[in-house]
């Protein structure tokens, strides 16, 4: 199945699936050339295989050679962090919006703002700017996967997605501060 993009702030898709489950097994990433970005697919599997959820567990528990953050998110609105969008982009809409605590109080805290087209998402990161670690605006990429990292008066935004530059150019050219 072939998902066409209707403009250039999107990507296509192309979809394999098994006929009985509806499963996707594979899921191919295309530009507006029809070249393949990013692909995914099972090398292997198998239906009604027996899975003991006490093994999985201890498997999923066996963090050791891992450093585990459970950062601490609030639920939050653009609005309430002094954020919004001057205009909207096409075809995606808000659907979610955190910010990370801070254990320095004196810390503006980090807030990520999710959009979506109901296939591909964009993320914005939002945090106080900071000479130490935000060096250089950039656009990065890799695969179908793009960023775009910029000052923003005392702000730092980030913006990434599976979704071409020119889109994530134009949320962070609509983003502005409310206060």
């Amino acid at each position: 199945m072939d998902f066409l993009p209707k403009d250039g702030l999107r990507y296509g898709y192309r979809l394999w699936s098994e006929k009985q489950t509806g499963l996707v097994v594979k899921l191919q990433t295309r530009d507006a050339g029809g070249q393949v970005l990013e692909q995914v697919a099972f090398t292997e599997l198998q239906f009604d295989a027996p899975v003991k959820m006490e093994a999985l567990a201890r498997q999923m528990d066996n963090t050791a050679g891992y450093q585990v953050l459970r950062p601490e998110l609030r639920k939050t609105t653009p609005e309430a962090e002094g954020w919004r969008l001057k205009a909207e982009v096409p075809g995606f809409q808000s659907m979610s919006c955190q910010a990370r605590r801070e254990s320095n109080a004196k810390a503006s805290a980090a807030v990520q703002w999710v959009f979506s087209d109901g296939l591909a998402s964009v993320s914005l990161f939002l945090e106080t700017f900071d000479p130490k670690r935000h060096t250089k605006e950039k656009v990065a990429s890799a695969g179908a996967t793009h960023s775009v990292s910029r000052r923003l008066g005392e702000h730092w935004v980030t913006a990434m997605g599976e979704v071409p530059p020119d889109t994530l150019m134009a949320f962070v050219q609509a983003l502005e501060r409310s206060r």
